[in-house]
């Protein structure tokens, strides 16, 4: 078996959102990933790694750094590849996702409590409907990217919202809701198919990741069930199984995670997709970690 290399490169999503091979990360990500290169240990998976590279995620600047460090280019993806990766990073397509689900169930809450709004206009009629927002560029990531609004757009906010506009075509306007869990759905996408790894039981502050919860797929189930049924959520596995086999494959290989939450409303709800993160997550580390280390 050739030699595999993991690259802790954390500052995935912020090269993503800037989309040029020479974009320099500000010294706090690089920091990050300094200060936590320990965590490649965690990325290894025993007789399931197809590339020799395994980075946390694929982007322009990684690929140009490792050609630069003497990398064959043609072991690394390629510029289709990697565009692929960049659109499919958008946050457009977990909406799109979510809207062929189609899963007609009570508890899950359909696509119409988030718009992709493309003038401040827009913006101010959907919070003008629902009271309260959380405004999010279509790439961003850690928290970055997001606003929570109520009552009406500030000058400050308005100007961030045409910025984001300009730069990214967009901005997802979303019901602000009272969330009760947060988890996701994580998968392994590769030439024959995609396969689901398990579930992740995840916290955030404000919209930045926060920690995660070491627990069996079991018991993170039991957990979910304990507000939508089992048979919901198996539901929803089989059918984002489905979607993503036919949006994904042939096009992306590697770690992917579907984020989704429990929420409050006149009773809880579920939102199947709320990201798409075409990347390595905090939740398959802990996933690994758990299945592999703790309890093999």
């Amino acid at each position: 078996m050739s030699e595999q290399i993991y690259i802790f490169n954390p500052e995935h999503d912020l090269c993503i959102a800037n989309g040029d091979e020479n974009f320099v990360p500000p010294r706090s990500a690089m920091g990050f990933a300094k200060d936590n290169i320990d965590l490649s240990e965690y990325l290894k998976r025993p007789n399931k790694q197809r590339r020799q590279i395994i980075p946390w995620g694929w982007n322009h600047a990684l690929k140009k750094r490792l050609i630069n460090e003497g990398i064959d280019p043609a072991t690394l993806p390629s510029e289709e590849e990697l565009q692929f990766i960049r659109t499919h990073s958008r946050r457009e397509f977990a909406l799109d996702v979510h809207s062929r689900l189609n899963c007609g169930v009570s508890q899950v809450i359909g696509t119409d409590y988030r718009t992709v709004a493309t003038s401040v206009d827009e913006i101010e009629a959907f919070i003008s409907a629902n009271d309260s927002a959380v405004l999010k560029s279509p790439l961003s990531g850690s928290g970055k990217g997001i606003r929570f609004v109520r009552e009406g757009l500030s000058e400050s906010d308005k100007g961030w919202c045409r910025k984001t506009i300009e730069k990214q075509g967009s901005v997802i306007v979303e019901r602000r809701f009272e969330i009760i869990k947060e988890c996701a759905m994580l998968f392994e996408s590769h030439h024959e198919g995609i396969d689901f790894i398990g579930y992740s039981l995840f916290e955030s502050r404000n919209g930045a990741y926060s920690r995660n919860i070491l627990a069996s797929n079991e018991d993170i189930e039991g957990i979910i069930a304990g507000y939508i049924s089992q048979d919901t959520l198996n539901t929803i596995r089989k059918k984002l199984l489905s979607v993503l086999t036919d949006a994904l494959v042939g096009h992306y290989e590697g770690f992917l995670g579907v984020d989704q939450m429990i929420c409050q409303t006149d009773s809880p709800i579920f939102i199947p997709v709320s990201e798409i993160n075409l990347r390595m997550t905090m939740g398959l580390i802990a996933r690994n970690q758990y299945d592999h280390y703790l309890f093999p």
